[in-house]
């Protein structure tokens, strides 16, 4: 029985030798340094990811906001800007009214002046003639 003891004892001192030996094989050709950075390096383009999609969420609320995302107010300046041209077109028109009265009203104010000197030149003329 001790014989067979010791070849059980020895089959099993072989196989964790033989398993101590695979293993520092597996320690070998696994670069459990290098696994642990790719493990690190995959959790943070996990961790970037996940920050770009809610950077794109908050970005993407930004633009399509209904009451003051950027397409809003792109619209609304786009109204205004509009609105500014039509305006500017009737304030044209408006200056140039005012132009055309200006210079009638020049006209008018030299005709009424050429009148009174007129009337007053004759008025004198008869004032001297019957004295």
């Amino acid at each position: 029985m001790s014989g067979r003891r010791r070849e059980v004892n020895h089959d099993i001192d072989s196989m964790m030798n033989d398993i101590l030996d695979a293993l520092d094989v597996i320690k070998d050709k696994m670069p459990n340094g290098e696994i642990k950075s790719i493990q690190d390096k995959i959790e943070n383009i996990e961790s970037a990811q996940e920050d770009m999609h809610e950077d794109l969420r908050q970005i993407k609320k930004q633009l399509l906001d209904p009451e003051d995302g950027i397409v809003v107010r792109v619209n609304k300046n786009t109204e205004f800007r509009k609105r500014k041209e039509e305006s500017e077109k009737t304030f044209q028109n408006i200056i140039d009214e005012h132009k055309e009265l200006m210079s009638w009203k020049s006209t008018v104010t030299k005709i009424l002046w050429i009148l009174f000197t007129a009337v007053a030149g004759i008025l004198v003329s008869i004032v001297f003639k019957s004295v």
